[in-house]
């Protein structure tokens, strides 16, 4: 690295009050560096040449979850007291290490924190309409895994991501495969209390690109072939560009918006869009909090 090196990251790190767990990956793998790393805590140290299947194992271990702070109480809430303590968990490492990630690209984290409540407010609504009583946790959840729809970003040479709307040939295939890879980051974690949460965000990072007419990616979707979580994420995250770009977010500009989104007639399921329209006051009220706190950028 030009002027510092790695051993002074965590350093700077430290300074910066940013704290995710670090992997040094060098050539320079002698026992001298091994002591250094250690001396600095380091998460991991991974030798080059090496293997992705090395970094994923690694990154594997480092969002395991410990579960030894879990009280053993013998008692019918004991899972769940479990299952919300791993989840927060997870949670939380993922958020740091994709906070920090767009820092560093010179990003706040306000579209993706917007995205997720649009999730839990389509949900909820979803889920009445369908006359199910939506579950706490299962909102939470479901509306957590909405923010890291773009985590496979991670991996995406960052001139291809600030190239993205001309990109075409193998650096198209290199920024689509982001879905793929953002799905298999958030797989690493295995445990059997995080499967519910696992299973939709990593579902969301792979087909939130899809097309309710089978024209998106990865996969080609049609419709109802696509879960509904991918499809009101995709739906949230459209609807969020479009509206944060208004110098006014009212009622007006709100139908402006709705009308724009099916005019795309193959990107969206007429009852999504309605469904979206439905929640039109409470999501105008909190896009108006956010306005008033300055809390919304492009």
């Amino acid at each position: 690295m030009p002027v510092t090196d790695g051993f002074n990251v965590p350093d700077i790190m430290s300074e910066n009050g940013i704290n995710i767990p670090i992997v040094l990956v060098t050539a320079e793998a002698t026992a001298a560096n091994v002591q250094r790393a250690a001396k600095y805590s380091i998460a991991g140290f991974i030798s080059k040449p090496f293997e992705p299947k090395v970094i994923l194992e690694k990154l594997g271990s480092i969002f395991a979850i410990d579960t030894t702070q879990v009280s053993a109480e013998a008692n019918e809430d004991s899972f769940s007291k479990t299952e919300t303590y791993e989840n927060g968990t997870y949670i939380a490492k993922l958020t740091a290490i994709y906070k920090a990630y767009l820092k560093n690209m010179d990003k706040d984290d306000y579209h993706c924190c917007r995205v997720s409540k649009l999730m839990e407010i389509l949900h909820i609504e979803y889920s009445l309409s369908d006359k199910s009583d939506p579950d706490t946790l299962d909102v939470r959840l479901i509306s957590k895994a909405a923010y890291f729809y773009d985590i496979g970003l991670m991996g995406v040479p960052s001139e291809l991501i600030a190239n993205a709307d001309t990109l075409t040939g193998s650096d198209r295939e290199i920024y689509n495969s982001h879905t793929n890879m953002g799905a298999n980051i958030i797989r690493l974690n295995s445990s059997e209390n995080c499967k519910f949460f696992v299973k939709v965000c990593s579902d969301i990072c792979m087909h939130h690109h899809e097309r309710f007419d089978g024209t998106g990616y990865p996969h080609g979707l049609r419709g109802s072939d696509n879960t509904v979580y991918s499809r009101l994420c995709g739906l949230a995250i459209h609807f969020d560009k479009l509206i944060v770009s208004r110098r006014d977010i009212n009622e007006v500009q709100f139908d402006f918006v709705i009308n724009e989104m099916k005019f795309d007639r193959g990107a969206f399921s007429p009852e999504l869009i309605d469904l979206l329209a439905k929640c039109r006051s409470e999501i105008l009220s909190y896009y108006k909090l956010l306005r008033t706190n300055n809390l919304i950028t492009v």
